[in-house]
């Protein structure tokens, strides 16, 4: 019996034992949990062009994890908590399987913070740009991530420890750009007589109603007649109208400024007319047609674009940046020589043309045959 009873205390010594070590062993593991929040930064930086190929290339690689279904678990912090890598992962398994195509990537903060060595000291806030293709429809999302330079001397690798914001998702299909199209057998097209020469303009009623009727009625009634396109940037615009300062700036046929229409259907291609405006739903009398065959490329990654209008706009140039503040009603599709001759003019400091403006004769409306 007596041995009977060291035998079960020895039992129990050796159950405790364990118990002892099993809740070290969570200790030290709630221990190696590291709050990335709470870290002392000690610089501001700015990210280097080899700092930003080696995240385009991490990301790339990134992907294409996603299109293939592979784990992302090398991509994220080992060190923070089981709920916070699932939110990482939970975000990112959704596209998994799916065709996940690289856009984008910027450093919108680089910064250092206090750590033990050299290797584990960079933080950044990054923002992630990619196209996700489900069946026919291409959706572009943006993410920022919080993200931690992590490693040794054999190695050091960018990784995610949050997300601190996404987007819903932007649909960035193919459109159909009737826009560019030539006009169709008896569309009314308007036809703007200048001192330069004439343009030749399809107009779109069907998108931009309201902006399309307050061009047609102002311009029968004569409002621009003798009227000078008083400001001239070469490789952007011709604005004509009554420009800030001259009282009618917010003349229309609806007794006053008029709502946008902005519409994903057109855009600020070469030889586009649209309103200008000062701010949101101020459109009166005021345009100007885009005037420029070269972009900067670097800013359509900002974008979200359909992708047939990116290349459109490296091939025939535009203004993509005035995309969605300003509305489109009409193209030029005869006469951008005579625009081009019009940026041609000497002009001050202010874009006012120095001497003798060109000035719209006549602007009228006919029929295609």
């Amino acid at each position: 019996m007596k041995l009977r009873k060291g035998f079960v205390r020895l039992g129990v010594v050796l159950v405790l034992g364990s118990s002892m070590l099993g809740l070290a062993s969570v200790a030290e593991a709630k221990s190696k949990v590291h709050d990335y929040s709470k870290e002392e930064t000690v610089d501001e930086l700015i990210g280097r062009h080899w700092d930003e190929t080696e995240i385009k290339e991490q990301f790339e690689k990134f992907s294409k994890k996603l299109t293939d279904k592979k784990s992302i678990k090398s991509e994220i912090v080992s060190d923070i908590s089981k709920k916070d890598q699932k939110k990482i992962t939970d975000y990112f398994d959704k596209f998994a399987g799916k065709k996940v195509e690289y856009v984008y990537t910027k450093f919108d903060q680089f910064y250092k913070v206090k750590a033990d060595d050299d290797y584990n000291d960079l933080r950044a806030i990054l923002e992630y740009k990619f196209k996700v293709t489900d069946k026919k429809k291409v959706t572009e999302y943006s993410v920022l991530l919080n993200m931690a330079r992590l490693g040794d001397k054999d190695g050091v690798k960018w990784q995610i420890y949050d997300i601190l914001w996404k987007d819903t998702g932007i649909d960035v299909s193919d459109i159909d750009l009737k826009q560019l199209e030539k006009p169709s057998k008896g569309e009314e097209v308007c036809v703007m007589d200048t001192d330069a020469g004439t343009i030749k303009m399809r107009l779109f009623p069907d998108e931009a109603p309201k902006a399309v009727k307050n061009w047609i009625q102002l311009s029968k009634e004569g409002f621009y007649d003798g009227t000078p396109f008083a400001r001239v940037i070469k490789d952007f615009v011709i604005q004509g109208g009554a420009l800030d300062g001259s009282g009618d700036e917010s003349k229309s046929i609806y007794d006053g400024f008029y709502e946008d229409e902005v519409n994903k259907g057109l855009y600020n291609f070469d030889g586009a007319l649209c309103l200008g405006n000062n701010g949101p739903h101020t459109n009166g009398n005021q345009f100007y047609i885009v005037q420029n065959t070269k972009i900067d490329e670097e800013q359509l990654p900002i974008l979200a674009l359909p992708g047939n209008v990116e290349e459109k706009y490296k091939e025939i140039g535009g203004l993509p940046e005035l995309d969605g503040r300003y509305t489109v009603l009409g193209q030029v599709y005869e006469g951008m020589d005579v625009v081009n001759k019009i940026t041609d003019q000497e002009t001050d400091d202010d874009d006012a043309p120095v001497s003798d403006p060109v000035k719209i004769k006549k602007i009228t409306f006919e029929k295609v045959e």
